[in-house]
């Protein structure tokens, strides 16, 4: 296991799927993270949305997409390093929102502009807010009943 300032850069994942909204949604979640609270240094949240270019009829990414979108996370998290943590993933209605806890938004996007400054545009939007008690992320985990006790 490899180490991301104070959080382990891998470890155990759940998936669950549900509907929002009349819609289906896929979640992958580290499930590994909760223990870690606070976490020094990680209370900024940034969202990543990438817009799926042709999602399936049921609105998540179609296999075309998914192509994309996994060369984009394996860029995007494989070269994280000291910048933040993927906490989880979040499939909606032509959407994949990736959200990261990471040291401020500037590091964050410096890491992107890095690792994809030799790529085509790409449909994404970043957003970012402190969130130093992982809320967001605690909420989640709540939602779909994991542990947050467990590590």
């Amino acid at each position: 296991m490899t180490a991301t300032g104070p959080v382990p850069s891998d470890g155990p994942w759940f998936r669950a799927e549900g509907q929002l909204e009349g819609s289906p949604t896929m979640i992958r979640a580290r499930q590994d993270l909760a223990h870690l609270f606070p976490v020094p240094g990680f209370g900024t949240r940034i969202e990543v949305r990438w817009t799926c270019q042709s999602p399936g009829e049921d609105g998540l990414p179609s296999p075309s997409d998914y192509e994309a979108i996994s060369a984009f996370e394996h860029r995007v998290v494989g070269g994280l390093g000291q910048a933040g943590v993927l906490a989880y993933v979040f499939a909606h209605r032509g959407v994949v929102e990736y959200t990261f806890y990471c040291s401020g938004v500037a590091p964050f996007i410096d890491h992107l502009n890095e690792v994809l400054e030799d790529q085509p545009a790409m449909p994404i939007e970043i957003s970012g807010e402190d969130d130093p008690d992982w809320t967001q992320y605690r909420e989640l985990l709540n939602a779909c009943g994991i542990d947050q006790g467990a590590a």
